[in-house]
């Protein structure tokens, strides 16, 4: 085969390739890119999606009823109907996502709209409240301590509120609700007579002091790094400081968000009863606190940053001042050792007796000389003399 045919071959292949990649999409060659709120968001509006780390779904009803409280633990659909029949308020608190479908049935049953649903349910990070009709949504997270990390996870928590229902749902379990379970386990408790808004304000009370041990954990952490960078082993906490401050410039976007929350929910009287709404005022006085806190202990981190760079800077100006004394010590001692190392044949020292050590004699008198003045003078750790 001759040279002409083997290219008009190689022309013929590069043509087909060119054909198959210019018919072919771009996307089956370098892959469809995978949407950004394809991780645990959902894609439509009022879809239900389930987070890849969701707890397990659990269920807990309290009925105020004729014969007191009764609580259910594991509740189902056939006992909230149950105890619909018997009449009375009912609290239900849905703890962890997994089971969408049981979530969704539950909200089917009490004709909760798909999007108000959806923003119970969906972890988005989002604070907000809205007035459905005779119903109130209000969702906000809450903080939570993580061990020694300095990283703060959060947990979104919702509340739907209505004249006979109470609704929240938990993103993680926890003890947040203890402290009022307590208190509505003894039969004079005004949790059991009072209307339900009085309870979820109870509720969003105790999930805004969830934020008081976190931003305390934070203090104590950066007091201890405040006493290493202090006493002189700061050299590595650099990296520790960055994450403090990161930490708290999220929480302190967090207590915002709560405070104008609580602030919206304290001036629009659609939300809670007049009577309820002064129970609101603690909760809007704890974000403000929690902000102020966290403003504090954020400036803390900065000064404390300040505090580290300016000493790594001291210890760089001891050494740097150290090697400078050294050098201007021995300075005038090489200009002597220069001159004498002059290879002049007409040098009256030279052939002096004595001019030796008198040479070494004037060497050391120079450097016990600057010696003296430089400590005089302070630089050498003593005081600096005011004298000029």
């Amino acid at each position: 085969m001759s040279v002409s045919e083997q290219l008009h071959q190689w022309q013929q292949a590069g043509t087909r390739v060119w054909e198959t990649l210019s018919r072919k999409p771009l996307s089956a060659l370098f892959g469809r890119p995978e949407p950004l709120m394809s991780r645990g968001r959902v894609h439509e509006p009022g879809r239900l999606g389930r987070p890849s780390n969701a707890a397990p779904t659990r269920i807990t009803l309290w009925h105020f009823g004729p014969n007191g409280l009764q609580r259910h633990d594991h509740a189902s659909l056939e006992t909230l109907q149950t105890v619909e029949a018997q009449g009375g308020r009912c609290w239900i608190d849905v703890c962890g996502f997994s089971d969408i479908d049981a979530i969704r049935e539950l909200g089917e049953h009490l004709a909760l709209h798909a999007l108000s649903l959806a923003d119970l349910v969906n972890v988005e990070r989002q604070t907000k409240a809205e007035d459905l009709d005779e119903r109130t949504l209000i969702v906000m997270q809450m903080p939570h301590l993580a061990g020694a990390d300095t990283d703060t996870p959060l947990s979104q928590i919702g509340w739907l509120i209505s004249p006979d229902l109470l609704l929240t749902f938990r993103e993680q379990p926890g003890d947040v609700f203890d402290s009022v379970l307590a208190r509505m386990d003894r039969p004079s408790s005004r949790l059991r007579t009072e209307p339900l808004d009085y309870l979820a304000c109870a509720l969003l009370d105790v999930a805004m002091e969830t934020g008081f041990p976190v931003v305390e954990r934070l203090a104590e952490q950066l007091d201890r790094i405040e006493e290493a960078v202090m006493t002189g082993q700061g050299q590595d906490v650099l990296g520790q400081i960055h994450s403090q401050r990161r930490a708290l410039i999220t929480l302190g976007r967090l207590f915002w968000r709560q405070r104008d929350l609580m602030a919206r929910l304290l001036r629009d009287e659609s939300h809670f009863n007049k009577a309820t709404r002064i129970y609101l005022r603690e909760a809007y006085d704890q974000a403000v606190q929690l902000l102020d806190m966290t403003e504090t202990t954020r400036e803390l981190a900065a000064s404390l940053l300040e505090i580290h760079l300016s000493i790594s800077a001291n210890r760089t100006n001891q050494v740097m001042k150290t090697l400078t004394i050294m050098a201007s010590i021995f300075i005038p001692l090489t200009f002597v050792a220069g001159v004498y190392g002059m290879n002049f044949e007409h040098m009256p020292e030279l052939a002096w007796p004595w001019a030796y050590p008198a040479v070494l004699g004037v060497m050391l008198t120079i450097a016990i000389g600057l010696l003296w003045w430089f400590r005089r003078r302070g630089w050498l750790g003593q005081t600096p003399d005011p004298g000029p």
